[in-house]
């Protein structure tokens, strides 16, 4: 019978309980390292103990605006969001001297160099 359940636990499932379970601990190691009680996090939240003590089973679905008020209240995030910005590219400059080459500017010109650097029209031409 057991077995049967167990075959029943789709992926997403799965995967609900391990972030649940995730958010739970999460909280308890924030509120561990502040020496802060779950009292004090009801009150912050304006929640009542047994409701926090029930989050804090790894069975509650959080919402991501519950999730907000949380890393609010106890001014620390609970999931690293950071890693998935994207970051401002990168570029490297290089000094192009163009001596014996025939284009309009005559002094060197400092360039993006980028993985389609042929592109940049003055030097198109020149590969």
């Amino acid at each position: 019978m057991m077995e049967k359940c167990r075959l029943l636990i789709t992926p997403e499932i799965k995967r609900n309980v391990d972030l649940s379970i995730y958010v739970a601990d999460r909280i308890f190691d924030i509120l561990e390292k502040k020496n802060m009680s779950q009292r004090a996090l009801a009150d912050k939240l304006g929640k009542s103990e047994a409701e926090i003590s029930k989050w804090m089973q790894g069975t509650h679905n959080f919402t991501l605006n519950t999730i907000a008020k949380i890393e609010v209240v106890l001014d620390e995030h609970i999931f690293d969001t950071t890693s998935n910005i994207k970051k401002e590219k990168e570029y490297v400059f290089i000094q192009v001297p163009l001596e014996g080459v025939s284009i309009k500017k005559k002094s060197p010109k400092i360039l993006p160099m980028t993985p389609g650097w042929n592109s940049i029209p003055e030097l198109r031409n020149y590969n």
